[in-house]
């Protein structure tokens, strides 16, 4: 806990965005599991595969990118007047020494 509270907000930011990337892999291994169990037996009423490809279960490529879309999002968020201003009067108190 000691660690964490000892990041800046960048690094804090890295940090939970390798989080969410990590849950992404651990869902895609997840279905991919699911698609391995489950390929021999889904099929429809035909005797078709329902699922041909693990991309059809799971776009990993898709998840990514909409987690990245989420962390622009947010970054833009911080750019408020308010952040701006706190980060500026942090600045001068680092170079006042105080």
């Amino acid at each position: 806990m000691e660690q964490v509270l000892n990041l800046d907000m960048k690094e804090y930011r890295l940090l939970c965005e390798a989080e969410r990337l990590k849950n992404i892999d651990r869902e895609y291994w997840i279905h991919a599991q699911a698609f391995a169990n489950n390929k021999a037996t889904l099929r429809d009423r035909k005797g078709r595969l329902i699922y041909h490809r693990m991309n059809d279960l799971f776009d990993y490529e898709k998840e990514l990118k909409r987690e990245t879309s989420k962390t622009r999002k947010t970054r833009k968020k911080e750019e408020n007047p308010y952040i701006r201003a706190m980060k500026k009067y942090l600045q001068e108190k680092q170079k006042k020494g105080e």
